[in-house]
Order: C-alpha cells, then structure tokens, then sequence
C-alpha cells in the first residue's frame, strides 16, 4: 500500500509538469491572460509540492516548514484561481463579488495563519473557505454560460476545461481538506490519495485548456460541420 500510495504521489507531482510542457509546445496559442495565470500556477504547484515532499522525508524538522508552505499556497492558489475566473467571467455583477470576497479571505487567512502558527496545525478553516468561495466563482461562470446563446459547444472551449479542473478539484478535496485538521498522521497518510486523484484530473484538464485552440469562432445562423479544436479538420458525418 505504502509502495502504491509513493508511486502515486511522485506521478501527482510530476503530472504538474504537463500543463508546463504542452503550454511551450502550443505556445502560439496561449497568449491568453489566463492561460498564463495557470502556467504559473502549475508551476508555482510543482516547486510547492517538491518541497513539501523534501521537507517531509526530514520528519518532525520539517514539520514548521510544511505549514508555512500549505498556508502560503492556500492563499496563493486562491490569488491565481480567482484572477483566473474573473478574467472569463463577463457579468460585472459576477466580477464584483469575486472582487469583494477577496479582502474577507486574506483577512480569514492572516488570522488563522497566526493561529495556526502556534499550534503548529494544518489551516483547515482558510483551505475550506477558499474552496466554497473558488466552488462558488467557478458555479457563477457556468450559469453564465448556460444563460447566455452560443453557436458552439461549451467543450470546445479552453475556459471550460479550466474551470471544470479548478471545480473538480475544489470538489473533490473540499471535505479532506476540512478534516485535515483532526487526522492524525497516519489517516493523512491513508486518505491522501484522494488529494493525488484530484490533482492529477485537475493538470490534465488544465492540459486540455492548454493545447484546444483559442480561435474565436464568428457566430452563424447556418449549419457548420463540427472542427476539431486541435488541428482545424473537418469531421465529415458517416
């Protein structure tokens, strides 16, 4: 179990290269302002996470650094996923309100970094508040979406792989990371997998953002065959 759950990590930590590597190879395409808010953040992901991973083989020395660490990228992670989302969303409505949570989570994570510092425990509180507000920012542009016409499937956009990365992931470690304060070494050990898991979908989405084309397509009233993203072929019906 312990050689599986070590070999899943390494590829979690790695798996943020991709992103890094498809991003140079289409960089033509990705001149985009958010695109390039998410290069840095897998990047910035990448360093984090080896580190971690280099202080946690040193045992109880590291202890101070890893939560220094995870604190940092908590609110760092916020910054990044919500520039991200507020450069898609179109609503100024939308716009203001990730605008105005922002002050409320840097004032939620300076006063429980202070805590926690103390205690020398994982900030649980601030990781769950940045996740109902990103779960929350990323709702917000699919309601958009879904309440605005469009000749082309919600797919075939980079913005929607993005954002379906930056969801599932927030989903999917919402309630691990709201526990993780009262696990004790040995159930972190256990249940982190589940971070791993999410992880991974979340930087091959973001890879999906990365190399789909950012063309704008004009909009038609006639019927168009259907254009692979990738490499501009039609698909020709059977």
């Amino acid at each position: 179990m312990f050689k599986i759950r070590a070999v899943l990590q390494n590829i979690t930590l790695f798996s943020h290269l991709l992103p890094l590597l498809l991003f140079f190879l289409f960089l033509a395409r990705n001149k985009k302002t958010e695109i390039r808010v998410i290069f840095f953040y897998c990047l910035y992901s990448f360093i984090n996470d080896y580190l971690i991973t280099v202080f946690s083989s040193k045992g109880k020395s590291g202890d101070n650094s890893i939560l220094i660490l995870l604190s940092v990228f908590t609110l760092i992670e916020y910054l990044l996923f919500s520039v991200a989302l507020f450069l898609i969303i179109k609503k100024p409505l939308f716009k203001k309100i990730i605008f105005l949570a922002s002050p409320f989570f840097l004032a939620v994570c300076t006063y429980q970094f202070y805590l926690n510092f103390h205690t020398s425990t994982i900030d649980s509180i601030s990781i769950t508040v940045e996740y109902i507000f990103i779960i929350a920012f990323a709702l917000l542009y699919f309601f958009e979406e879904l309440n605005e016409p469009s000749t082309t499937f919600i797919y075939s956009s980079y913005k929607f792989w993005m954002i379906l990365g930056i969801l599932i992931y927030s989903t999917g470690t919402f309630f691990f990371f709201m526990q993780s304060s009262d696990l004790t070494d040995e159930q972190w050990d256990t249940w982190s997998p589940i971070n791993y898991v999410f992880t991974l979908i979340k930087n091959i989405f973001f890879g999906v953002a990365i190399i789909i084309r950012k063309d704008n397509v004009p909009p038609s009233n006639s019927f168009q065959p259907p254009y692979d993203e990738l490499f501009d072929k039609p698909i020709t019906p059977l």
